[in-house]
């Protein structure tokens, strides 16, 4: 991917921080390969639709539970607010 600009890097931290805003009242911990994924995405090395992939393969591994509906819709609504910018 080419390297992003200050205003896209902004951009992708302030949807991952909508999301970690969104499921936090639910009490539950970070989720670390989430947080990984997360920051590989922020870094730019992970488009829109790579991280989108890759976090729909790691929801999909986990038993399905609140937590993980909690964090999927949160994560599309973080996607969608930055489609705006």
């Amino acid at each position: 991917m080419p390297e992003l600009s200050d205003e896209e890097h902004t951009a992708r931290q302030k949807a991952v921080d909508f999301v970690r805003g969104s499921v936090a009242p639910s009490g539950d911990e970070r989720d670390p390969e989430i947080e990984r994924l997360n920051a590989r995405y922020v870094a730019g090395q992970l488009s829109d639709s790579e991280l989108l992939d890759a976090l729909l393969a790691h929801g999909r591994s986990l038993p399905q539970g609140k937590r993980v509906q909690e964090y999927f819709t949160s994560f599309d609504e973080g996607i969608n607010a930055t489609k705006d910018r």
